[in-house]
């Protein structure tokens, strides 16, 4: 009875990622929510069932003459044929319309699969509910690995939900061990039961490993090049900023503070994206430093009058919110032609956002600072003249 209450908990802690949405958007209530597949665990269990099917007679036949070679490599490009939808399922919507990704995924899978069930093959080969759990498993880990390495934007927040499935792993390792169970039983002597438990044991510390690993590897870039634009932030779309599209991003100031604002997008570098920002406070009184916008000419994006600052600010592709449309055509056309576009003054130090609190914190899905309730521009600064195209980048 307690080695089935620790199976059901593995396999729990197996199907939870299928189903995806770990990672919440900044902004619950502007942004979308993450993809989401709430029948993902069954799905995969169909598909398992259909892969252990077809890996069974490969297993018992093997490649022993001409004819059942043609037979088996027949069998595994059918089970590449299943793994695919599977894999295409808990991909992110980017990655779906990449066939050679997803194929060289598939095979990928089935390779996994077929790696775990050879040593088992005298165990589980003849009972359908042990060879099914074991691909299962395997196949869950698999997917639950891919799952978070393509929506787990945020490093430290795929590193907690690492944690977590490796503390899980430690106190059900524990447990298997206290009641008389192995974790490294020897498939010719074992029991199903065994091997089924540490199968699912080992599926779990291989998806917590990976996770870390993950983790750990973005995190790195991250704290060295700032948030990166690949892949998208959970819950954004049109993803990612392009040149001439308006955006709402948190705007960081000078004294930490940040606060949501509209922002014309310049132009998209590896680290960060170059904009204009949009306030609401009336700007009459510096006509050479602000741009006045009518919302008429901004139906859809403005509500009211504002104001376009003509200082450039550098904004981390974290903290970009949702897309609100583009920038009218004649507007655009004047910044690149009249309008008094300059880059920040070098007095004023470097582009607040990108030291590297700012940048742990964000990685936490976090910012540093409050957020602020009126706006504090310096308009003093260098001025420079540089044209932009509306050119997707």
């Amino acid at each position: 009875m307690q080695g089935i209450l620790v199976g059901a908990v593995l396999l729990v802690c197996l199907s939870t990622p299928l189903m995806g949405g770990t990672q919440q958007p900044r902004l619950r209530s502007k942004r979308q929510t993450s993809e989401y597949a709430g029948g993902a665990p069954l799905a995969v269990g169909v598909g398992s069932w259909v892969m252990w099917v077809l890996m069974f007679p490969v297993l018992r036949v093997g490649f022993t003459s001409d004819r059942n070679t043609w037979i088996c490599v027949a069998l595994l490009v059918l089970c590449v044929l299943v793994a695919r939808p599977m894999v295409r399922m808990v991909a992110p919507a980017r990655l779906k319309g990449s066939r050679i990704l997803i194929a060289a995924r598939a095979v990928g899978l089935c390779c996994v699969v077929a790696g775990v069930m050879a040593p088992l093959e005298t165990q589980v080969d003849k009972q359908v509910v042990a060879g099914v759990t074991v691909v299962y498993a395997t196949t869950a880990a698999v997917l639950g690995l891919l799952r978070a390495v393509d929506h787990g934007y945020f490093p430290l927040v795929l590193l907690r939900t690492a944690m977590w499935r490796a503390l899980l792993a430690v106190v059900t390792g524990y447990w298997i061990h206290h009641t008389g169970g192995t974790l490294a039983p020897d498939p010719d002597d074992a029991t199903a039961g065994t091997l089924l438990l540490a199968v699912l044991w080992w599926s779990l510390v291989a998806l917590s490993a990976g996770c870390a690993v993950a983790a750990a590897v973005r995190l790195v870039r991250w704290l060295r090049a700032g948030p990166p634009a690949r892949p998208a932030p959970p819950g954004v779309t049109s993803w990612p900023p392009a040149v001439g599209d308006v955006w709402t991003a948190e705007l960081t100031h000078d004294d930490n503070t940040y606060k949501e604002r509209p922002v014309v997008v310049l132009e998209r570098t590896p680290g960060f994206v170059r904009v204009l920002g949009i306030t609401s406070v009336n700007k009459s009184d510096r006509p050479r430093g602000y741009l006045k916008l009518r919302p008429s000419e901004w139906e859809g994006v403005l509500k009211k009058d504002g104001w376009l600052n003509l200082e450039i600010a550098h904004i981390p592709y974290c903290d970009f919110l949702w897309r609100r449309g583009e920038c009218p055509d004649r507007v655009w056309d004047v910044l690149c032609k009249k309008a008094d576009v300059r880059e920040r003054s070098a007095k004023a130090g470097p582009a607040p956002g990108f030291t590297f609190r700012h940048r742990l914190r964000s990685a936490m899905n976090a910012h540093v600072g409050r957020d602020a309730r009126t706006v504090r521009v310096d308009a003093a600064g260098s001025r420079g003249r540089r044209v932009w195209t509306r050119e997707r980048v």
